[in-house]
């Protein structure tokens, strides 16, 4: 396995992690007002992001270290032709993975769903996206492009 698919996969987990801690603790206030629910979710994304970004910060450091040691190979210092390659496709693919969630919970909107319909949606959108960005790049480097 590619130190990429090693890295994608930690970051997978630390995401799954993150957002499944959130997402629990953010339900459970469901039974708000409709006048403080968008507070609560702009809160519930800021809080996700600058824990996701921490967390991430700190678990890659820490896979780096691990990786080393297990491995004695460090991480590529730089990215080819072929590793662009794969990033644009990745990205390709959570943008598309991206818009269709959005388009969905604005969907929701426009039929009348409850605005936590809408703020549910975008929060697994951004999951989901996530996901698939780390899944292209698992898949890419493994079909070796």
């Amino acid at each position: 396995m590619t130190y990429h698919s090693k890295k994608a996969i930690v970051s997978i987990l630390t995401s799954l992690l993150v957002f499944l801690y959130l997402f629990i603790d953010i339900q459970g206030a469901g039974s708000a007002g409709v006048e403080s629910l968008p507070q609560l979710w702009g809160v519930f994304f800021l809080k996700w992001i600058v824990i996701e970004v921490l967390a991430k910060m700190v678990i890659l450091i820490v896979f780096n270290i691990l990786n080393r040691l297990a491995t004695r190979e460090a991480e590529p210092s730089f990215a080819d032709e072929r590793d662009r390659m794969i990033e644009l496709k990745a990205v390709r693919n959570f943008c598309f993975m991206f818009s269709f969630g959005f388009f969905v919970a604005m969907g929701a909107l426009a039929i009348h769903q409850p605005l936590s319909v809408m703020f549910n949606t975008l929060a697994i959108d951004f999951f989901l996206s996530g996901l698939v960005l780390n899944l292209s790049y698992i898949f890419y480097y493994q079909r070796g492009f």
